[in-house]
């Protein structure tokens, strides 16, 4: 049936998708409101620190967790690297702080940082952050400025130093209960008291207590030595995230109709993720009632759970699971169904499909969101021309070339037969439970083209976006025209049409841009990455679609969104599928620039502020969502 190869890589998909929802959830309370000047507030200047007003940290602060937030609030004025160059430094009455400097750092505690963060220093154009970040957020941010002056190879040099010559009193762990403890010791675990001490507080109390100790070591082995002593109170970037708890998960796997009625003995996954990284995997396995029990977990609210289980060789999920100090267990289900052959429940819920003509050719990407409106899971069915069972199948233009997808890859997940590729994941039952992204492009020789485009199934909602230009005009006989929209400074025609097909969709386009003609839209202009626009292209053809192409084209249906909510174009259901589609093209966006970045194909900078950006749409759109279901709950 299905290889374990597939499974995994069929659950690392499913839990892709499902995290998202919690990581908008989890940082919502930053986009309602927007940082204001010390003019607004009719002050002048923050307060003065006062220790009084600095939340200790309930838990461990995440440098990673703080990442996303560091990059979109901080970075423009302390830099990426935290070497105080940001953009906006030309427009400040004087240097931000460079996190990066050792001896910038040495003389500040992190209860000194949470306290500007959150209060803000207005008479040097920093606002306070606590209208837009919880406490929790802040620390989490804190964390990875303090991260940006030392790194591994230092912290692991401190580590050896502290093993030889402090954990026989101070403890492995810095709890200050070593086998040779006298007296009382620091407790280096206690956030309490590390939270407000500097660097230079603890080598003065060093000295102090024992100077003949590190008497013949360098001022850096020094400060290695208090840099890994500090990780005994905060997470680095480069430490996993996870620590063990005492918080539990337990749930029940569900049976619907024709199901296998036990999974007993099966092993049953649990997976746990810091924003999209996963951070530990945990295996148990569903006991003879079809229960299942994981225990000792973290109980951070910053992480995920998801459960996942294999049932006749199709993997099924839980909801997202989160645990914390107030509620350290949680109970959850999977519901797990019978298997088909026959295609006969499927339907598209949603066709978002984007053309965008260049000289000579046109740029397509299509999204299928996929339904299944049965009881049971459609497994696939045999084809002449593939080796393993099908289940969705989407029709190409016969003249596609350079055929892409940004969640599979020909040849493994998707298989093509002439001009049909067919998806070979299972399709559960419920709507849009199944996504399928395509690009690919379609040369043309003149100035005119006839696009014909097959659906094979019902179609729900289908929506057409062309990009416009002077003298381009666009025909499709089966869809309704709805408006041109300027979205992020290009020009779309939009199209739309509701409970379509199986049929064909004619799009008749004259005006076209020649091959070797200067694109309009090109002439100083720039994608949000920084590459232009596809200017003239002659075969063979180039990759037409870069890393970047999704969010520009997840921004615009976003966009599309937005115009359509606040005119009541759409229906609720409608627009959540558009809000779900743009939610799912901007995670696959993530998790391929995630692969550049590990093969080494984008450097460390741009993946940082690629990822930063696709995380602030990511948070919109799940606010989006939430906003829709909250409406649709009150009507």
């Amino acid at each position: 049936m299905f290889t374990c190869l597939s499974f995994h890589r069929t659950r690392r998909a499913v839990v892709a998708l499902l995290i998202a929802s919690l990581i908008g959830i989890s940082l919502v309370v930053s986009l309602q409101t927007t940082p204001v000047s010390g003019q607004d507030q009719g002050v002048r200047e923050s307060p003065p620190y006062d220790r009084a007003q600095v939340a200790v940290p309930a838990n461990l602060p995440f440098a990673a967790a703080g990442r996303a937030s560091y990059l979109e609030n901080c970075a423009p004025c302390h830099g990426e690297q935290g070497l105080g160059d940001g953009p906006t430094v030309a427009d400040l009455p004087s240097p931000p702080t460079a996190f990066a400097d050792q001896a910038a750092m040495w003389e500040l505690s992190p209860a000194m940082l949470f306290h500007t963060t959150k209060f803000g220093r207005l008479q040097k154009l920093m606002p306070p952050w606590s209208n837009q970040l919880t406490d929790d957020e802040i620390w989490n941010t804190v964390a990875f400025a303090w991260s940006l002056h030392t790194e591994e190879a230092a912290t692991a040099a401190g580590a050896l130093l502290y093993a030889e010559s402090c954990a026989a009193c101070h403890g492995d762990a810095g709890a200050g209960d070593g086998p040779e403890a006298e007296g009382n010791l620091n407790d280096f675990t206690d956030l309490a008291d590390t939270t407000f001490a500097s660097q230079a507080d603890w080598l003065a109390g060093w000295n102090a207590a024992h100077p003949e100790l590190g008497a013949d070591w360098s001022q850096t082995q020094k400060e290695e030595t208090l840099e890994y002593i500090r990780t005994f109170s905060y997470i680095p970037p480069w430490a996993s995230a996870y620590r063990p708890g005492a918080g539990a998960i337990t749930g029940q796997i569900v049976f619907g109709a024709d199901a296998p009625q036990q999974v007993e003995g099966s092993n049953v996954f649990l997976d746990a993720y810091l924003g999209f990284d996963p951070v530990a995997t945990f295996t148990a396995t569903v006991g003879a009632d079809n229960t299942f029990t994981f225990q000792e977990l973290a109980v951070d609210p910053n992480l995920t759970y998801l459960v996942t289980v294999l049932a006749e060789g199709v993997s099924y999920s839980s909801g997202m699971v989160n645990l914390t100090p107030d509620q350290p267990v949680a109970d959850t289900s999977i519901d797990v169904f019978g298997t088909t052959d026959s295609p006969g429940d499927l339907r598209i819920n949603r066709v978002h499909w984007i053309l965008d003509a260049q000289p000579g050719a046109l740029v397509v990407l299509q999204i299928y969101l996929v339904g299944n409106t049965g009881e049971r899971t459609f497994v696939g069915r045999s084809v002449d021309g593939v080796d393993v069972p099908v289940t969705v199948g989407i029709q190409l233009p016969p003249d596609a070339q350079e055929l892409s997808f940004q969640n599979g890859a020909l040849g493994d997940r998707f298989r093509q037969v002439g001009d049909v590729v067919y998806d070979t994941l299972p399709v559960t039952p419920g709507d849009s439970t199944q996504q399928i992204i395509a690009q690919y492009a379609i040369p043309y020789q003149g100035t005119s083209f006839d696009l014909k485009q097959t659906f094979d199934y019902p179609v729900d909602v289908l929506s057409l976006l062309v990009s416009n230009f002077p003298n381009l005009r666009v025909d499709v006989p089966a869809m309704t025209f709805d408006s041109i929209q300027n979205i992020q400074g290009t020009e779309y025609q939009v199209w739309g049409q509701e409970a379509f097909g199986p049929g064909e969709v004619e799009v008749k386009l004259q005006g076209l841009l020649e091959r070797g003609a200067a694109n309009p839209r090109s002439v100083g202009a720039a994608t949000e990455g920084g590459a232009s626009q596809l200017a003239a292209v002659a075969p063979p053809l180039e990759t037409w679609v870069s890393y970047a192409m999704l969010a520009i084209v997840a921004a615009i249906l976003l966009g599309l969104v937005g115009v359509a909510m606040q005119r009541g174009a759409f229906a609720a259901a409608s627009s959540r599928h558009d809000l779900q589609s743009v939610r799912e093209s901007l995670l696959t966006e993530v998790a391929r620039i995630d692969d550049l970045h590990a093969l080494g194909q984008m450097n460390d900078n741009e993946w940082l502020r690629r990822r930063a950006g696709l995380k602030s749409q990511l948070l919109d759109v799940v606010r989006r969502l939430d906003a829709t279901g909250h409406a649709a709950g009150q009507t």
